[in-house]
């Protein structure tokens, strides 16, 4: 008897326990919901950059390199210098775990010159994606994904319909790169020398190259190809690793030793 007591005594605890770690859980989760929204809404919409030293992590660090809070608000303070009125607004948050998870759409006006693109003073929408990792209640990482592709062609840079019928099957091949300072010449050169290559090939359409130095010193370098259809882009892509083994090139290590980072798109337009 004392011992069924005992069991069912140790089961109660054990049950309140695992639901107050759920409730504290739970806190906590709408706690770093609620700082993500403050930080939209107050922090980044009215420019009070003061308040983050309550929300950024002395522990934060990026893909891109940055540190503490000017490497967590430096692609955001590039946006605010091209388009001072730029506003964000919150479509979801959810909160997991450690983790918020929102949809943004930033609506700015283009009043100054964006990573080479002169000032076109159109009004623009860019709609994305960004994580949020807590720690202790802090900022620790994040990840932003934005609609590049729609963003460029909304600035003029690339053409705004691919979907007319003599441009439905082009092909955008779209790369971004962040380049370290110490890096950027010879980033540049291997840079010119793949441009020059491609621009011989079958069905290539033109590039365009957009680069602007961040405030650390690094540089964001998005370059830009289109190509006629996607046979067209798969041909090159052959033809141009045959001239990198060639020449005796390696991107992926040339990448890794100079700590130049990558991200690829490929776009097409749709019927």
């Amino acid at each position: 008897m004392i011992k069924q007591l005992l069991g069912g005594l140790l089961l109660i605890a054990t049950t309140a326990f695992s639901q107050q770690k759920v409730s504290d859980m739970e806190t906590i989760q709408q706690q770093n919901k609620a700082a993500i929204i403050h930080f939209y809404e107050d922090i980044l919409n009215q420019r009070k950059f003061a308040q983050l030293d309550g929300l950024i992590s002395l522990e934060y660090a990026n893909s891109q390199g940055g540190s503490g809070i000017q490497g967590f608000i430096q692609s955001a303070q590039t946006v605010l210098q091209s388009f001072p009125d730029a506003q964000w607004s919150l479509s979801l948050v959810m909160a997991e775990g450690d983790k918020v998870f929102v949809k943004q759409t930033m609506q700015g006006t283009h009043q100054n010159t964006f990573q080479h693109i002169a000032p076109t003073h159109k009004a623009v929408t860019s709609e994305g994606t960004a994580i949020y990792t807590f720690k202790n209640g802090k900022i620790i990482s994040h990840e932003v994904q934005t609609d590049r592709l729609g963003f460029l062609q909304q600035l003029g840079a690339i053409p705004a319909d691919i979907t007319s019928t003599n441009k439905r099957n082009q092909v955008y091949f779209i790369d971004k790169f962040i380049v370290p300072s110490a890096a950027i010449s010879e980033f540049t050169q291997k840079m010119n020398y793949n441009r020059t290559f491609i621009q011989k090939l079958e069905g290539f359409m033109g590039d365009k190259v957009f680069q602007h130095q961040e405030p650390n010193g690094q540089y964001s370098v998005i370059t830009v190809a289109t190509w006629k259809n996607q046979e067209c882009l798969d041909n090159a892509k052959t033809q141009v690793q045959a001239e990198y083994k060639r020449i005796g090139f390696n991107p992926a290590g040339f990448y890794q030793q100079l700590h130049i980072q990558m991200e690829r798109g490929i776009y097409q337009g749709n019927d």
